[in-house]
């Protein structure tokens, strides 16, 4: 009998193929094929797809193809290689069962680059009748919609992911983003129906309005820079909308444009219906409304449905830990964690973390994963703060706080999780009247609430625009504490 823990005999992760010659954009061109054969696979509901930040991870490692499958935990591994010579291209590819190497499958195809497209989709067809899914013409149909039949979009996407991705580990973020939209630029006048660029290009806006609308001070955003981002995020997710190639894909970018722009009316319903999607579409921002919902676990079920998808991406597995914590179980938070620890670099997951072993009382195993995990001076000054102040020492967290301030600047948000969780409330109310005052301040109030894990970090009466709005949404107010806090009084 197999394991309870087997993978599912549907289960395929496909490797980055590996170019074979040197041109200079062979490598784009070739991570932008499996990328395509990765998103032909996803649309049969049947197979359970690894998602490319996962699959990406072992470009360029020669290990074995079962030590890969286990981390990924699937049973079978799609991999191969292009040559490109002109405009004469050779794709081989193969399809491996990880628990003995048998090629269930292999195909070596001699095309013209013009036939890129039709290649890929066969691939992803061989793989699926392979594995033993029935593909109907409809499911065949939506397989060869998929992605883009632009050779030159193609290529210019895989640049500005190479530089998303960059962004979400690297400080100079905003710089990173704008590089990146040099190449999404490209990609949205060639290629509108890419979904994903859409979402992508927005990042680089969320992140100025947010960071204007909290009180930071970063050099690298202008005054033109904030004007201009409205526009364009709303651009944005319009666009992402109208090209969405699944209801998901519409259901995330509808629910991620209202919640910036608003109303709130269905906001929630919206959130539930973005995180209750089969499949593994990344609902960005979901998160941030999950303190004020009232079907938890519903949230919580969409981060570890992405964490199953994606299992070596951060981002789902941090999100997952943070529901965890709103929901009082500071233990399961950890045994989450620390499975994904040795596997993943996520500065959130470690704050988490150390926040989950602070309110479970283990306070030891709290500053060791602050010291030996949390990777910049200003996350450990911030995270420190926090636990002395879960701790009950207010002393120390004013400390650190002082010292934060001085290494980064001006940071109304940070410093309204800060003063809340020390019981300042009168200084909370004060910052939190600030954000609700400038355009976006309700996301900057959200993350605020999101990050401090204390329950309400402000009064409504102090933040009259975030109040109108939670009026009209159905959300709960005030969250609900999931922790007594020695500080923190309300």
């Amino acid at each position: 009998m197999a394991s309870p823990h087997a993978p599912a005999a549907s289960s395929v992760a496909v490797l980055p193929f590996v170019a074979m010659s040197r041109g200079p954009d062979d490598d784009y061109f070739t991570d932008g094929l499996t990328e395509e054969i990765i998103n032909a696979l996803a649309q049969v509901p049947d197979l359970l797809v690894t998602a490319r930040t996962s699959a990406f991870h072992f470009k360029g490692q020669n290990l074995p193809i079962a030590d890969i499958a286990a981390q990924l935990g699937v049973a079978h591994i799609v991999e191969g290689s292009v040559r490109r010579a002109g405009d004469q291209l050779r794709i081989t590819a193969q399809l491996i069962r990880a628990a003995d190497g048998f090629h269930v499958w292999s195909e070596t195809y001699d095309r013209r680059t013009e036939d890129t497209f039709a290649v890929q989709t066969d691939i992803a067809e061989q793989v699926a009748r392979a594995l033993n899914v029935f593909l109907d013409d409809a499911l065949r149909e939506r397989m060869q919609q998929v992605g883009t039949r632009n050779v030159e979009a193609f290529i210019a996407f895989q640049k500005g992911v190479e530089l998303y991705e960059r962004a979400h580990r690297e400080p100079n973020q905003i710089s990173l983003l704008r590089q990146a939209n040099v190449h999404f630029d490209r990609v949205i006048e060639t290629a509108p129906e890419l979904f994903q660029a859409s979402v992508y290009h927005g990042d680089l806006f969320s992140h100025i309005l947010i960071s204007t609308a909290a009180g930071q001070v970063n050099g690298e955003i202008s005054n033109d820079d904030v004007s201009s981002a409205p526009i364009a995020l709303a651009d944005d997710y319009r666009r992402a909308s109208r090209h969405a190639g699944s209801e998901s894909q519409r259901r995330s970018a509808d629910f991620t444009g209202t919640l910036f722009f608003g109303p709130w009316r269905g906001l929630e319903s919206m959130g539930l219906l973005a995180a209750t999607t089969n499949g593994c579409e990344v609902v960005l921002w979901l998160h941030l409304i999950g303190p004020l919902i009232r079907e938890t676990d519903a949230v919580l079920g969409a981060f570890e449905r992405m964490m199953a998808c994606d299992p070596l991406r951060g981002s789902p597995a941090a999100l997952a830990v943070g529901s965890l914590l709103w929901s009082g179980r500071a233990d399961e938070a950890i045994r989450t964690a620390e499975r994904k620890r040795g596997t993943i670099d996520n500065p959130l997951l470690f704050r988490h973390l150390a926040l989950a072993y602070a309110v479970s009382g283990d306070t030891e195993s709290a500053k060791r994963t602050v010291n030996s995990q949390v990777r910049t001076e200003d996350e450990r000054l911030v995270t420190r703060s926090m636990l002395a102040a879960i701790g009950g020492d207010a002393a120390q967290a004013e400390a650190h706080q002082s010292r934060y301030l001085v290494g980064s600047g001006p940071n109304d948000l940070g410093s309204l999780v800060l003063e809340a969780l020390r019981g300042n409330r009168g200084e909370a109310n004060r910052l939190a009247s600030l954000i609700d005052a400038r355009p976006f301040g309700h996301v900057a109030l959200l993350q605020a609430i999101y990050f401090c894990l204390c329950g309400a970090p402000f009064d409504l009466a102090a933040t009259p625009n975030f109040a109108a709005l939670l009026e009209e949404s159905s959300l709960s107010w005030p969250p609900v504490k999931p922790y007594p806090l020695p500080l923190k009084g309300w």
